[in-house]
């Protein structure tokens, strides 16, 4: 799809702020909360409360455009809700633990331990040597990268006795093993907690949760799968606030942990919801914008690598006991950072995503304002930063993108313009980067700095 996009690229020029953008495939898992869901090359979602009398044992996966339900070689899991999947790349499956048995209302928690082979449609159970959790639901779940571990934390073992756990495990491929045992450092018994595998400081981290017994986390502790244990991470400046049933996922290509959603614990009539959005770089929280209007808590939510985007799916608003059947994507952000100029450093913004045959407002910001004009660089494949002081004597300037097209960029001195996106024949779905060179003659040998970089993906 990448050469119907080359027209369209010589067009335009880019920027970008994550957004989230509902978009509507034309089949859909039915309206859900608290079902496992994660990804791999696709997403795999299993289970979720739907509202009826009994939880789902439905297996659906979602390739960025359509949602559809694969068939499979076997029998799975049987319906649950409050369980959680991660993708271990070290056994190449699909590694789903617990969940409760009666949707949220009662019984004792799942101590089965499933595998999904996407590229056998097979669900399996595998012989397991040693103790394990012991069935738990409403845990927090996340697949330390670094060390090949998949890690579970906290969760209800049994809702007919609320009582929230502070343990440890990790799964190995072929049994559990409980950690973090001693010293007692850790988070405390929570249920529904965001975990999200940050990669860029190869740790675990974990915001929000809630204990039964009334206690609430507001800290963002981080789990060394090295050395086994747990510590708050020193965050200075402002963080999401203490929250229960958000998710937390990790975007791979701007090296941040997205969390998204929740309920307010501190608010005791149970109707204060979040649709705020926030990213964790490892040492600070950033707010982000956001379009999403319907509060929800134990949602679903994953990242799609060969897009580029995050998805979210469904949730429930208990208030007004509203399940959520939307799905969402963050399909346009950005990564990197722009060199300082004579008038700061130069970022890229906009005004949501692009969509075919739709008007999309641009913005490049402190450029040189006696010039305001540039070269947008576009490309297809991300790069690490590149240093360009060796290459183009720009010292301090990072690449982020491949140059594949370059087109000029004369925004005058408002900053910003307004232009429709080409009605391209098979360009929705395609995804590529832009960085924009700005002309500025006097703070280097090349005469340019260059910008944040923009992941975006075209949509309908």
């Amino acid at each position: 799809m990448k050469t119907h996009l080359l027209g369209a690229i010589a067009l335009s020029v880019t920027s970008l702020s994550a957004q989230w953008t509902q978009v509507a495939p034309a089949t859909s898992p039915s309206a859900r909360a608290g079902a496992a869901m994660a990804s791999d090359t696709g997403i795999v979602l299993f289970g979720g409360d739907t509202g009826g009398f009994s939880p789902s044992n439905e297996t659906w996966t979602y390739d960025g455009n359509n949602w559809s339900q694969p068939v499979l070689a076997g029998p799975g899991p049987s319906g649950r809700a409050g369980a959680e999947m991660v993708y271990a790349a070290n056994l190449g499956v699909y590694v789903l633990y617990g969940g409760l048995n009666s949707s949220f209302f009662g019984g004792a928690s799942k101590d089965e331990t499933w595998l999904f082979d996407p590229s056998a449609n097979s669900w399996s159970q595998p012989p397991l040597v040693g103790a394990t959790p012991g069935g738990t639901g409403l845990f927090g779940m996340s697949y330390d990268a670094l060390n090949g571990r998949v890690v579970i934390y906290g969760g209800l073992p049994n809702n007919f006795f609320p009582i929230d756990s502070d343990q440890t495990w990790e799964f190995d491929g072929t049994g559990w093993t409980q950690h973090a045992v001693f010293p007692a450092t850790n988070p405390g018994p929570l249920e529904r907690p965001a975990m999200c595998f940050h990669a860029g400081i190869g740790r675990t981290v974990l915001f929000g949760g809630i204990d039964v017994q009334g206690f609430w986390n507001d800290n963002t502790w981080a789990y060394d799968g090295a050395t086994h244990t747990w510590s708050v991470l020193p965050v200075s400046g402002p963080k999401p606030a203490a929250r229960t049933g958000a998710k937390m996922a990790y975007d791979a290509l701007r090296g941040v942990c997205v969390l998204t959603g929740g309920a307010d614990p501190n608010d005791m009539t149970g109707n204060a919801y979040f649709t705020d959005t926030w990213e964790f770089d490892g040492a600070t929280w950033t707010q982000v914008s956001t379009s999403i209007t319907d509060p929800h808590l134990t949602g679903m939510m994953a990242w799609l690598p060969g897009d580029n985007r995050m998805v979210q799916f469904g949730g429930i608003h208990y208030p007004t006991f509203t399940y959520r059947g939307a799905t969402w994507e963050w399909e346009t952000g950005t990564f990197g950072s722009g060199c300082a100029g004579t008038n700061g450093t130069p970022s890229l913004s906009v005004s949501g995503s692009p969509r075919l045959g739709q008007s999309w407002t641009v913005t490049a910001n402190d450029l040189n304002p006696s010039l305001n004009a540039g070269v947008v660089v576009f490309g297809f494949v991300a790069l690490p930063g590149i240093d360009l002081g060796p290459i183009l004597n720009m010292p301090g300037c990072l690449a982020f993108t491949t140059p594949d097209v370059l087109t000029s960029l004369l925004i005058g001195s408002g900053g910003s313009f307004q232009w429709t996106w080409p009605s391209v024949s098979g360009a929705v779905g395609d995804h590529f980067h832009a960085q924009a060179l700005c002309l500025d003659p006097t703070v280097n040998a090349f005469g340019f700095t260059i910008s944040n970089a923009i992941s975006i993906t075209v949509g309908s």
